[in-house]
């Protein structure tokens, strides 16, 4: 199986719900980087009118995991273990870029880090992100990227059927 396959995981990625309703899309990805952007949008701001930190945690988290993505094989699997986002500059319209770029890979941990820029050029947060790789091979080789559920699932209890 491949490595990577970058028009793989911009469909994967790009087509995910969650990363749709954010108003991000990743643009680019290969040896250890990627590039996202997200729109400001009013759904995404906070009372004060500016861009929530919230959704430059999730851009901090998401551009260090799709820069991650493309050093590993295609069917592991990773979970965020933390991430710390730092807010520099007020964000109130426009298109914010997120640079993400891996600086360690080991076996099991790998941490990245994240630039995010305004429309003008502007530095408005940095962060970074540590994330715990498992290296298992999916049911039938699948990609394990941003693989979307329906619904909730519970356990079944003892007794239960």
């Amino acid at each position: 199986m491949k490595t990577f396959d970058e028009a793989l995981v911009k469909d994967r990625v790009n087509r995910f719900p969650f990363v749709k309703m954010m108003g991000m899309k990743l643009l680019a990805c290969g040896g250890g980087t990627s590039v996202m952007r997200c729109r400001v949008r009013r759904a995404l701001k906070n009372s004060g009118g500016t861009l929530h930190g919230g959704v430059m945690g999730v851009l901090v988290d998401m551009s260090v995991a799709t820069a991650l993505r493309s050093v590993l094989p295609l069917t592991s699997r990773m979970t965020t273990v933390e991430y710390k986002v730092n807010l520099l500059k007020p964000v109130t319209d426009g298109v914010i870029t997120a640079r993400g770029s891996v600086i360690r890979m080991g076996k099991t941990i790998a941490v990245g880090t994240t630039e995010i820029r305004n429309a003008g050029g502007d530095p408005v947060a940095f962060g970074s992100a540590t994330f715990y790789i498992l290296n298992v091979r999916s049911p039938g080789d699948s990609p394990g990227i941003m693989v979307a559920t329906r619904g909730r699932s519970r356990p079944v209890l003892k007794g239960e059927s």
